[in-house]
């Protein structure tokens, strides 16, 4: 019988923070095996041992050279073996602490912090052009290794209009954008699968991130903008893809997949 593993992914908006809302209680009574984390905002310096030295986890920490700032990590339990390298490789993008690629023995997770355009758009040609390398890294490396690979985390981008709550008022903000949702549908056509989707297809009203403002989150008003894609030949070992937005902490909820190893 194929072994099965449980993966989740968690912008937490400031480990910090969120450390102090439960997120050992969620790392315990969640049981995941690898863990990734976004919006880490913190330098392991600035992090209780308990966060830096996890009991069941090896930490792996990316942050950016600002502080405060960003920040990826990825947590693996103790026993699995696995390979990691911090970055893409290229120096403005990495030293924003955007990116952990971990290697595994038959399949590749990268961990990403996807940039946000901001609200002038002046970031989106950054953000477009962070993507395409992390897709081309992708490529890269299911070529070289023969692994498929995962890319999952905070996309800042809802696909299509059921991925947000008010499409209409917002085809002019950052985060779905035609310029950013075409991005995906050309990451889509490189052979990328959006995996959320092949379990739950055309329902609306699954959201990862609501904004603070006028109690978005218990009206339901949100934005799913936290993904795992895939490249497509893994689609037959995930077993599950779920979003957990009773789980508080953070403006956005975690999200996990099953895979057979």
């Amino acid at each position: 019988m194929a072994k099965k593993i449980k993966i989740a992914s968690w912008n937490v908006a400031g480990l910090r923070a969120c450390e102090k809302k439960g997120y050992h209680d969620w790392v315990r009574d969640f049981d995941a095996d690898i863990i990734c984390l976004q919006e880490t905002k913190a330098l392991p310096e600035q992090l209780n041992d308990s966060l830096v030295n996890p009991v069941n986890h090896e930490a792996i920490y990316a942050p950016a050279e600002k502080k405060g700032y960003s920040g990826v990590s990825t947590w693996v339990r103790k026993g699995i073996e696995h390979k990691h390298t911090i970055g893409l490789g290229i120096e403005k993008f990495d030293c924003e602490g955007r990116t952990i690629i971990t290697e595994f023995s038959n399949f590749i997770l990268i961990n990403c912090y996807f940039p946000n355009g901001q609200r002038d758009h002046g970031r989106v040609p950054y953000k477009l052009e962070f993507s395409r390398e992390v897709a081309k890294k992708a490529l890269t490396l299911k070529k070289k290794t023969k692994k498929e690979v995962i890319i999952t985390g905070d996309y800042n981008t809802a696909h299509h209009e059921i991925d947000l709550a008010n499409p209409k008022t917002n085809t002019k903000s950052t985060g779905f954008l035609p310029i950013e949702r075409e991005w995906m549908d050309e990451f889509k056509g490189q052979g990328f699968t959006d995996i959320f989707r092949e379990f739950t297809p055309d329902e609306n009203g699954h959201y990862t991130w609501w904004t603070f403002r006028g109690d978005c989150r218990a009206r339901n008003i949100g934005w799913r903008i936290d993904y795992f894609w895939s490249t497509n030949e893994l689609l037959p070992r995930v077993k599950a893809c779920e979003h957990h937005s009773d789980v508080m902490g953070s403006d956005h909820c975690p999200i996990s997949m099953i895979l057979e190893v």
